[in-house]
């Protein structure tokens, strides 16, 4: 498991929070003169010792880093907020494993929930950054309205939106990919509104299927992510 902190490859030296020296110190057990891994969520990679094992202020040294080079495939993955907060942050948090860019909470027409904990959300992505050891950050946006998210210039982006109001022939798998960066529309419990849909798809996004089944909010915006993150391999 990686260790996530904010630093930069010039420095030599690095305190870690209380929170995080308690961990690394009562839970995984570490003590000085042991070796640590860290990563900075922008590509940076440090190999570190550990000099002085204080679980209220964790003191090592960086004795070597590398940086990593930056994704080439970007999933961006816009979806409205479920009714019950832990179904989002699961999304959240299987999302960041498979290895989404960026997330954006998007309240439609039919949104349930208007209003969101990002605290919770983040706390959620920071976990799952370490658990698949993550070189880069997971970008979280503030919550926004579907006018204000179509309102945003997608400049040489692939742009999709899975919705149910009509009958999509077109897989999102099967469907050409022209660029590396790649975002799709996900809709709450009710469906995007008819309006939302062809305000969407007059904007230049794509209507595209998932499969047969109608899945969750939450599990179509997993599905969207291991279908482009399949499609960006092949």
């Amino acid at each position: 498991m990686f260790l996530h902190y904010g630093f930069e490859a010039t420095d030599k030296e690095l305190i870690f929070d209380h929170e995080e020296s308690k961990h690394m110190i009562k839970v995984l057990r570490h003590k000085a003169g042991d070796q640590i891994r860290i990563v900075n969520t922008r590509g940076l990679e440090a190999w570190a010792t550990i000099t002085q094992a204080n679980p209220k202020a964790c003191l090592v040294r960086i004795e070597r880093t590398v940086q990593h080079p930056e994704p080439i495939t970007q999933i961006h993955v816009a979806i409205a907020p479920t009714k019950q907060m832990e179904r989002l942050e699961w999304f959240v948090e299987k999302a960041t494993e498979l290895g989404v860019h960026r997330i954006t909470p998007v309240i439609c027409h039919h949104s349930e929930r208007k209003a969101l904990r990002l605290d919770r959300l983040e706390k959620r992505r920071d976990a799952a950054l370490k658990q698949s050891l993550s070189y880069y950050g997971v970008l979280i946006d503030p919550v926004c309205t579907m006018d204000e998210f179509l309102n945003q210039s997608f400049d040489k982006t692939d742009c999709y939106i899975a919705h149910c109001i009509d009958e999509i022939q077109d897989h999102l798998f099967t469907i050409p990919q022209h660029f590396s960066k790649a975002v799709v529309l996900i809709g709450p419990e009710g469906d995007f509104s008819p309006v939302e849909a062809q305000r969407a798809i007059d904007q230049g996004f794509i209507p595209v299927s998932l499969g047969e089944r109608r899945l969750r909010t939450e599990t179509a915006g997993i599905a969207a992510v291991q279908l482009l993150g399949i499609k960006a391999i092949l």
